[in-house]
């Protein structure tokens, strides 16, 4: 037997790696839930989560320890306080992760605690754009408690859709009287951040108009929706069809609104571009198309979020009409390419030359593959069948990708398909739902509704959520790739429609209110359908004996059942991975269901049980017969007759053993049907042909269990808790749902960490997680995966570049095994073959400047030289032709109300033109932000003021380069190698650098390509001859990376010699006068004669003469 030391390290090396990682399906106690709020105001609010909005203004959260009043919540924040523990707000996407710690101080003495976090340090940006909304998450420890709350955080400066207006705004009066014409709702939702959505009512054709309600919480709160009337906005573009004009469906992409109305298909300008507070809309025509037509068209849209938007990267929206084609129509359905200007048939030449044309009931663009994939359905065999078609030039290729997948009879009634959002899980539903993982070529049933059939769906891209929502009302739920679904129940409304908001929340929607459910994160839901769900049905089970661990269960279908009521006493795929649970005791999970056709008789369908807990078993108080001995034989049609042959009259069956079952270990288990009399009883066999002869049962040989309904049903199906913890790093990760890019060359690891949660259950070394790669060309993936002494799995996932080929890919790990109960079943991280968008590329210099240096202009070295310069206004550097005569055409410091020195020659008068300062008449309207000022890039060289400075001569100066991404930063160095420029056309400098021999091929090779010096980064050195600024481009070649990594450095060189020709002129001047007096001397040497002598001589010979003055008195 084990020490229970070894537990307890155990226990005590998964805490410890733990406290490293972010947990998964790991649940918080509700009681902590209750203490701890945050809010963006100074009180607590009663909502689940904490919304928060980012404005140009600073991020404030308050957050507080709610207790039984004032005095005792004072309290408990002091003692926090005082053991300098507070908050901690984490912010994240799918690209972003930090945290912001709260101060330990309460703020003003009161009892909460306060953050200001300004803008710039959440982002920098403030352009329109499509932005993903971040997901927070704000944490307190306190010993073994943990304390949290969370919420969203949504950019109200850059979401698109709400810099707009879309009409007149609408008062609670008016928008309650569309309640009664209301027949429908549609709701379209940002695809970047889901709780910016749009509600629009269906209205019938007692009523007319174009009304849409903008929330940006998420549907918490009705009174939190804003209502806008597009009527009058859409009459403008038509004539005189102003009569039954009513919203159908309404598709909200990245950067673009489209309405489909009953009157025509309107499309939005470009969001991120307001040229008026009013948003504008442009009809797109159809020829031949009619308000008939439109009525019944749909929208459809492969949801995907562009933050941070690639080239290849683009909106697609499917428009389809439900009529066949004449022959002055091209298609019933179309296709368009944002900004939706031109609308193209979905069908090619080849299905329209078809003799039986089927009916395109969809038509989507999957971006990964670059495919097009159509949902066909004949209507006069009644086959449905899908065809994936090859992009080229960006329309569908009439050769296939893959052979068409028909799908069988039974799928009789589709209705519609649609991708999974940023996934490449592909749904096609109806009366009856399939799922394909690869693109399209092939499809794995998931469920049957019958009679009934899916209408639409609603899908939640943070938590993997899927709601199918049929016909009558009935809500079925599953994760997304999951191989189990559930169903959740009924709504009772006939006017509603779910909606998940950006955390996957359950909104219920309908014209009078809203109703929250819960996400998907723990073992409790909130029922907001308004039908309490039912997994299981009315019937007797027949429990068959297999091993101590396993048993099947046989759902009992009478002879008298009515054919509408056979089907709901059947086991189906609803009941996959699910509990069965006895009420005396016993549980069981649910692993596969089979459906049998022949035999046993009685028994439509079973289910295979993994035993949690031994089930109960009849007692002699609740049974007389359980110590009688049985003697069974085959009685006549199929059935059984089982004998007590034990003598005593007390053990007897009696009318409450119908529907037990007889179970002895090794033998088939005989379902009690009837009692003949007090001694026999007839039965049917659940393995028939295991039963060839009659059997004996000894006493106290075989077990009666009632899994019956004539004594009250005591069994149940239910839902099963949460059975997988999911670590993530994260100090690597910022969300289970990442974007990472991988440059050429590159390569990135995924790491997961399962820790299962299977109390009583056998643990079998198979891996629990599935990988699916949405386009395998794209990257190249390796996957490895181990159990470690703790039967925890590890998976790393190795992602590498595979060809000089820009796309995305989506990577699903899909937890098999997983509990739907479960936060995390499904993690889709995109790959994307491109370069990152925080990935570029700085100049080190050799001496850092502090930031207050560049403000005062004055950081001297040791020898007390002044390292800064600030340049003259106006300033452009000298040219080949001489100081004085500047030929560049880029400003410098630039001011337009000042003069322009060295602009005195005619070709410095035809250069210089400002590119900021471009009409502008003084620098104040130059715009130059403190950023610009002190930027190196050629682009904003009118707003720069100071330079580095050097001493003359720079010699040998390193060029040091580093690259820089979200996560890693190296020196550059091959295979980035680099060219470099003057941007003034400057030539006295030059550069030395190593050229190893893998070097010297690619030197080779590049150079007659790019037509200039190709150069290696690593040890590169320059050498300037010349004086004042120099302004360096450094630009990595083009092939060994995705991204344009491009740096620009300026340097100032002073204190420089003369240039040419002054000093060479006062060298020469000085040697020709030195070397005449040499000359003189010489001569006089020669001659001897002795100038000084001689001067003598003349002074003792001119003696000066004396003045006579007199003077009179």
């Amino acid at each position: 037997m084990e020490s229970p030391l070894i537990y307890v390290l155990i226990l005590l090396l998964n805490v410890l790696e733990f406290s490293s990682a972010v947990i998964y399906n790991q649940y918080i106690q509700d009681i902590n839930e209750k203490n701890f709020a945050c809010s963006s105001d100074e009180f607590p609010t009663k909502e689940k989560i904490i919304k928060l909005f980012l404005t140009t203004e600073s991020l404030k959260v308050y957050c507080f320890f709610q207790s039984e009043n004032l005095n005792s919540s004072r309290g408990i924040l002091g003692v926090f306080t005082a053991g300098g523990m507070a908050p901690k707000l984490i912010i994240m996407n799918s690209t972003y992760h930090d945290g912001f710690p709260f101060k330990l101080s309460l703020f003003n003495s009161r009892v909460l605690w306060v953050l200001d976090i300004p803008r710039r340090s959440i982002t920098i940006r403030k352009n329109i754009a499509a932005v993903e909304e971040w997901t927070i998450k704000i944490t307190m420890h306190q010993g073994l408690n943990i304390y949290e709350t969370e919420g969203t955080l949504l950019d109200l400066v850059r979401e698109p859709i709400l810099q707009w207006s879309l009409g007149p705004e609408m008062t609670d009066a008016l928008v309650k009287q569309l309640y009664p014409h209301a027949i429908d709702i549609r709701v379209a939702k940002c695809p970047c951040a889901n709780d910016v959505a749009l509600l629009g009512f269906i209205l019938n054709s007692t009523y007319n108009g174009v009304f849409i309600g903008v929330t940006v919480s998420g549907f918490w709160e009705y009174n939190d929706t804003i209502w806008y009337d597009l009527t009058e906005n859409i009459y403008s573009h038509l004539k005189d069809e102003h009569k039954g004009l009513t919203l159908i469906d309404m598709v909200l992409t990245n950067h673009f609104l489209v309405l489909l109305t009953s009157l025509g298909l309107f499309v939005s300008t470009d969001l991120r571009y307001p040229v008026s507070s009013g948003i504008k809309l442009t009809r797109a025509d159809f020829c031949g198309f009619e308000r008939v037509d439109y009525v019944k068209g749909k929208l459809w849209y492969n949801e995907k979020c562009f933050a941070n938007r690639e080239n290849f990267e683009a909106d697609y929206v499917t428009i389809t009409f439900d009529r066949n084609m004449t022959l002055s129509e091209s298609s019933s359905c179309f296709y368009s390419k944002e900004p939706f200007l031109q609308w193209e048939p979905c069908l090619f030449s080849s299905f329209k030359t078809a003799r039986f044309l089927p009916h395109v009931i969809t038509f989507l663009i999957d971006q990964e593959s670059q495919t097009g994939i159509y949902l066909f359905h004949t209507r006069s065999s009644k086959r449905t069948f899908v065809s994936v078609s090859v992009l080229k030039n960006e329309k569908p290729n009439s050769q296939p990708k893959f052979p068409n997948f028909h799908f069988p009879v039974s799928f009789s009634n589709p209705v519609g398909m649609v991708f999974h959002p940023r996934s490449h899980f592909l749904y096609v539903y109806g009366n009856q739902v399939w799922l394909s993982m690869d693109g399209g070529n092939t499809f794995e049933f998931v469920c049957d509704l019958l009679s009934n059939f899916v209408r639409k769906t609603a899908h939640c891209f943070h938590t993997s959520s899927i709601a199918f929502i049929t016909h009558n009302g009935s809500i079925y739920m599953k994760k997304a790739g999951s191989p189990t679904y559930t169903y959740s129940g009924k709504c009772l409304e006939k006017v509603f429609t779910l909606y998940f908001d950006h955390l996957g929340f359950l909104h219920k929607l309908t014209p009078g209110g809203f109703h929250v459910g819960s996400a998907a994160t723990g073992p409790k839901t909130v029922d907001v359908l308004g039908q309490h769900s039912r997994l299981d049905f009315n019937t007797a089970l027949a429990p068959q004996y297999l091993s101590p661990k396993d048993m099947l269960f046989f759902a009992y279908v009478p002879k008298t059942a009515s054919a509408s009521s056979i089907e709901e006493m059947k086991f189906n795929n609803l009941h996959l991975g699910k509990m069965i649970e006895f009420g005396k005791n016993g549980l069981g999970i649910i692993r596969k269901v089979f459906e049998h056709t022949d035999s046993p008789l009685g028994f439509h369908t079973s289910i295979f049980t993994e035993m949690v807990e031994p089930f109960g078993i009849e007692s002699e108080q609740e049974s007389k017969c359980i110590s009688g001995a049985l003697y069974i034989e085959l009685f006549k049609d199929d059935f059984y007759r089982i004998t007590i042959t034990t003598q005593d009259n007390a053990v007897v069956f009696t009318d409450s053993d119908r529907e037990k079952t007889v179970v002895r270990p090794g033998y088939s288990s005989f379902l009690i049907t009837e009692i003949l009399d007090a001694k026999n009883a007839l039965s049917l066999a659940t393995m028939p042909l295991t039963v060839t002869t009659a059997l004996d049962f000894p006493p106290h040989s075989w077990y009666l269990f009632d899994f019956g309904t004539v004594n009250g049903r005591n069994w149940t199906i239910t839902l099963r808790r949460c059975n997988y913890w999911v670590q993530q790093n994260d100090r690597d990760i910022s969300s289970p749902n990442v974007v990472k890019y991988i440059d050429v060359g590159n390569k990135l690891n995924y790491e997961l960490k399962l820790v299962p949660n299977t109390r009583g259950l056998r643990l079998l070394r198979v891996p629990p997680v599935i990988i699916v790669v949405g386009n395998p060309t794209i990257l190249q993936v390796k996957v490895e995966g181990h159990f470690d002494f703790v039967d925890s799995y590890h998976l790393k996932v190795e992602v590498a570049s595979n060809y000089f080929q820009k796309g995305s890919t989506s990577i699903s790990l899909i937890i098999w095994e997983a509990s739907i109960q479960c936060f995390l079943v499904t993690m889709i991280p995109t790959m994307k073959s491109s370069c990152g968008y925080l990935r570029d590329m700085h100049y080190i210099p050799p001496r850092l400047i502090p930031e207050e240096a560049w403000e005062s202009g004055v950081h001297k070295d040791r020898h007390g030289f002044n390292m800064i310069k600030t340049l003259p206004v106006n300033y452009r550097p000298p040219s080949n032709m001489g100081i004085s005569i500047p030929l560049t055409d880029n400003f410098y410091h630039a001011d337009p109300s000042k003069p322009i020195p060295r602009n005195l020659f005619h070709k410095s008068k035809e250069t210089g033109k400002y590119k900021q300062c471009a009409n502008a008449t003084n620098r104040e309207m130059c715009n130059c932000s403190e950023k610009d000022k002190l930027s190196d890039f050629l682009d904003v060289s009118d707003c720069k003021e100071k330079v580095r400075r050097f001493k003359f001569p720079v010699t040998q100066l390193p060029v040091v380069l580093e690259i820089r991404d979200e996560e890693n930063r190296f020196l550059a160095g091959p295979p980035y190698l680099v060219t470099m420029t003057e941007l003034n056309n400057r030539k006295n400098w030059q550069l030395k650098h190593n050229i190893p021999q893998n070097v010297k091929k690619m030197k080779d090779y590049l150079e007659p390509m790019l037509k200039t010096p190709v150069y290696n980064p690593l040890g590169l050195n320059l050498t300037i001859m010349g004086s004042e600024l120099f302004h360096f481009k450094l630009s990595v070649v083009p092939g060994v990376t995705f991204c344009e990594l491009v740096e620009e450095f300026q340097i100032y060189v002073d204190e420089v010699p003369l240039p040419f020709p002054g000093h060479t002129l006062i060298a020469v001047a000085t040697s020709v006068v030195i070397g005449g007096f040499i000359f003189v001397a010489f001569i006089f040497q020669l001659r001897n004669i002795h100038p000084l002598r001689a001067f003598r001589r003349y002074v003792r010979e001119n003696p000066a003469h004396q003045s006579n003055i007199s003077v009179s008195a």
